[in-house]
């Protein structure tokens, strides 16, 4: 055994090549929890460099895996087995009985504490159809879960209808439920989700990214809910959050190969002549489409010991091609994100730093609210008289805050529009209108806005903004700093910047050309559903 965390088990046996497959299993205390099947192949097979380069950071130094025979690898995830063993479980992974040595430990590992449950309960559990997923979650085999299968096979049902109607698309099962429904006829009982994927219409990867962004977007207008990873999408319905389906997607690159951009674990090819499509299966009590020749897909996925169960298959160990740059940049992921969060949330009344900015003497009457959202400060400001211009990159949130505002009956004096301050000739037109139009200094007003933006960014924005402030204009601006970068968060998936109060401070006043009114930083200046986070609040005039 190489590794033994409190999370993964790696190892691998050398056996004569001409032996049938190694079955490898977990054992905690007599109780076998799962099994699984050491193969050839992998990544972590591999000789040399490029399985020392993918080896798991626990694993022997140097290469001993000196063998005449051949190396077969395997693994196990065992996130969830610690809560039911205590200090006297033998935990072993054994072949034929016998025991194999794990690095640093010996011929079995003793857990240093106690669980909450006990091997009874476990016992128990695994009689009631639970099992290690290869999550190393100790979850009901989804083969019996049917209020999953009910769930993800309708919320499949609908993805692929709108995807269909919208981008002519067809979403069919892959990885794991393809595997599930090839080899078992349905679903795989450790398996952990529900995979589905489409062919894209283009060739190159920022094409295949960009249409990725573009079905995210889709699925969020028609009510899901979408968490966007670099290389797949993880889609739920709002009602049912507990449950989702992940998109994955593909695309025939311009040597007519078939790619996945998640990852194979073999370095089978297929090509633009060898697709046949999809075609409709009965599945699990439902209908789906899988492709046309599943059994070829399935063998480019996984290899060709696809037939074997593998309950700890990992892609982080057995990947031996990907794509990632057709995957999904930062900036588009955190496109998405906002887009999703303004579809699902409301708020309403202005925020805390509307309260403290309304209250200051001497705001002027025109306000350009810089990454306005849904429009929430935005219409809190027209209500208080003020003319007010709205900038938002999210599609979603433009809309929204234009709903507001016209529930509001604030039409007149609030309106919006769609712009990527990181466009610089898009931000200063948006800049040169509101400026033509007011009567007298112009706020430009920026609410939890700069930590959401990478640094560059900030830069081109504080510069258009310098570029068109007259005199008397005001800055004001709450953010996120360093000091809050690890104070826990209610929202942690999107992306945020922590930086320096004071050398933003000291960049307005020196660089800029404005005189700090108000400074200050701090938590208690915005809490919110139990997260309090260190902000600065800062107020300049430019001179």
């Amino acid at each position: 055994m190489e590794e033994f965390s409190d999370r993964l088990v790696v190892g691998w046996v050398s056996v004569p090549a001409d032996l049938p497959p190694t079955r490898v299993s977990l054992h905690l205390g007599s109780l076998v929890l799962a099994s699984t099947f050491a193969t050839v192949g992998g990544a972590l097979s591999a000789p040399g460099t490029r399985r020392r380069r993918l080896r798991p950071a626990n694993a022997p130094r140097g290469d001993r895996r000196r063998s005449d025979d051949q190396i077969r690898t395997f693994s196990f995830r065992v996130r969830d087995i610690w809560q039911y063993v205590d200090r006297g479980t033998r935990i072993t992974v054994r072949v034929e009985g016998q025991p194999l040595p794990i690095s640093g430990h010996g011929m079995f590992l003793t857990p240093p504490g106690r669980g909450q449950h006990g091997l009874e309960r476990l016992r128990e559990k695994l009689e009631e159809g639970y099992v290690l997923t290869q999550f190393g979650e100790i979850a009901l085999s989804k083969r019996l879960d049917v209020e999953w299968q009910r769930t993800v096979l309708g919320l499949h049902a609908r993805a692929a209808r709108i995807l269909a109607d919208e981008h002519g698309l067809d979403l069919f099962i892959v990885y794991g439920t393809l595997l599930g429904a090839v080899r078992e006829g349905g679903f795989i009982g450790h398996d952990a989700d529900y995979d589905t994927a489409y062919v894209s219409r283009h060739r190159t990867a920022p094409e295949v990214a960009l249409e990725l962004e573009e079905v995210a977007m889709t699925l969020i207008r028609h009510g899901l809910e979408v968490d966007a990873h670099p290389l797949v999408l993880h889609v739920s319905d709002p009602e049912e959050p507990q449950h989702r389906i992940d998109v994955f997607h593909t695309y025939f690159d311009l040597d007519d190969r078939l790619r996945f951009p998640f990852g194979v674990a073999s370095t089978h090819t297929l090509t633009t002549g060898e697709w046949a499509g999809t075609r409709e299966i009965e599945f699990a009590g439902g209908r789906t489409r899988i492709p046309a020749d599943p059994g070829r897909v399935v063998a480019m996925l996984y290899g060709d010991d696809w037939r074997r169960p593998k309950p700890g298959f990992n892609w982080n160990i057995e990947r031996l091609d990907s794509v990632p740059e057709a995957g999904l940049s930062q900036e588009q992921r955190t496109r998405i994100y906002w887009s999703d969060f303004y579809s699902r949330t409301r708020s309403t009344s202005g925020s805390t730093f509307f309260e403290f900015v309304d209250a200051m003497s001497g705001v002027p009457d025109t306000v350009i609210d810089i990454g306005c959202g849904d429009g929430r400060d935005a219409c809190a400001f027209g209500r208080s008289g003020r003319t007010v211009l709205g900038l938002d990159q999210s599609v979603v949130g433009i809309d929204h805050a234009r709903e507001r505002a016209a529930s509001l009956d604030l039409a007149e004096l609030v309106s919006f529009d769609v712009a990527d301050v990181a466009d610089v000739d898009d931000l200063g037109r948006a800049l040169d209108e509101v400026e033509e139009r007011a009567d007298g200094p112009v706020l430009f007003y920026l609410r939890f806005f700069l930590h959401a933006i990478p640094e560059s960014v900030q830069d081109g924005l504080l510069s258009a903004i310098s570029a068109h402030a007259r005199p008397g204009d005001l800055f004001a601006a709450e953010f996120r700093t360093d000091a809050d970068a690890k104070t826990d968060k209610v929202h942690e998936k999107h992306y945020r910047r922590f930086q320096s109060a004071g050398a933003l401070a000291t960049d307005l006043r020196e660089a800029r050309g404005f005189e700090i009114l108000h400074f200050e930083e701090g938590a208690g200046l915005s809490p919110y559903k139990g997260e309090d986070p260190v902000l600065c609040r800062i107020v300049g005039r430019r001179l």
